[in-house]
């Protein structure tokens, strides 16, 4: 299967169909699917992923002090924000969360994608969540009530305070921390990655001149950062979002939102597409010169404690954008 390149001429039975800036590698299930649907696709990530250990990544060190509290069972909960956070703790620490598992360790995924990654280590998760806007108060809600944290009846010893690890990206936004540490619960967010914009130049070639030149009938986002680089890159447009997280913050920095996707999946993001740019409209629209002519050229973390309530934000090397970055994606 061969992505379309945006700098190439099209031939008149891709012309005829709306071309798709689509925020993600060429052959991924995404983009795939929307060419299997009929478009026209430049697929291109808008940005690149910087583990712990790595230059622009989170502190290595850092990381490092939990594995010895998972193997131990020392952790009540470990919260996974995305598909990307299951892959890179694994591949930090193989055998870790296996180990986590056995000692009596819960997960909690966000978003069908990031339990599909659990689950491909063969581990299942105790509770899943949407990846949507709300999920955060959600969240924490959910885990209480599996919890009886605080006591909810008065107990003749104190229960351990319970211990929960939110594992994600840099920019991922946890309400739910927030609202554990306010009922008493012991939480830390341990990114393990981060996102790094794309520079111009890494673009496929003619991208923004194309986008700007309204030759895109929309982009097609699978993150709120991917929705962020957009706008810094080529400017403001129709975009067609991948879930409720990624829509608020395309909304934010100005992005036409043309549909939002129901469902995190390759089907959800085709369903919204055709909704918003249905192939029949566009054939019938096309005027025959325009399907003839190329597209234009251009261009400290402490160990758990059982007693003290704690909520830790660790900052790393790279600018933490908190303005939210979830699982939609398994970005």
């Amino acid at each position: 299967m061969t992505m379309v390149d945006s700098h190439q001429p099209q031939t008149l039975a891709a012309t005829a169909a709306p071309r798709l800036l689509v925020s993600r590698p060429a052959g991924d299930p995404f983009s795939a699917a929307l060419e299997k649907a009929g478009y026209t696709v430049v697929s291109t990530p808008f940005n690149h992923c910087c583990v712990a250990g790595d230059p622009h990544g989170p502190n290595i060190s850092t990381v490092n002090v939990w594995e010895e509290p998972l193997r131990n069972g020392h952790v009540m909960w470990v919260v996974f924000a995305s598909r990307r956070g299951v892959e890179v703790f694994n591949k930090l620490f193989p055998d870790t969360l296996a180990a986590a598992a056995k000692a009596g360790t819960h997960f909690a995924v966000i978003g069908p994608a990031t339990g599909v990654a659990l689950r491909h280590l063969g581990l299942e998760p105790d509770l899943t969540m949407p990846a949507s806007a709300a999920t955060g108060q959600q969240l924490g809600q959910a885990l209480r009530e599996r919890v009886d944290y605080p006591p909810q009846k008065p107990t003749k010893k104190k229960p351990p305070v319970p211990t929960v690890l939110c594992i994600g990206s840099a920019l991922s936004r946890w309400d739910s921390a927030v609202s554990l540490h306010e009922a008493g619960w012991d939480v830390t967010c341990l990114p393990v990655y981060t996102m790094m914009p794309l520079t111009a130049d890494e673009l496929p070639a003619g991208t923004i001149a194309d986008w700007q030149d309204g030759q895109f009938a929309c982009a097609v986002v699978t993150a709120p950062s991917a929705a962020r680089v957009l706008v810094t890159l080529c400017g403001k447009g129709n975009v067609v979002c991948i879930g409720d997280t990624t829509a608020a913050t395309a909304k934010k920095v100005g992005l036409n939102i043309s549909r939002v996707a129901k469902t995190a999946d390759p089907a959800g993001v085709v369903e919204a597409v055709q909704l918003a740019f249905p192939l029949t409209e566009s054939a019938e629209l096309a005027a025959p010169s325009e399907l003839t002519e190329p597209a234009a050229p251009s261009s400290q973390l402490q160990t758990p404690s059982t007693s003290q309530p704690r909520t830790s934000l660790i900052a790393t090397s790279a600018t933490a954008d908190r303005s939210g970055e979830q699982a939609e994606a398994g970005a």
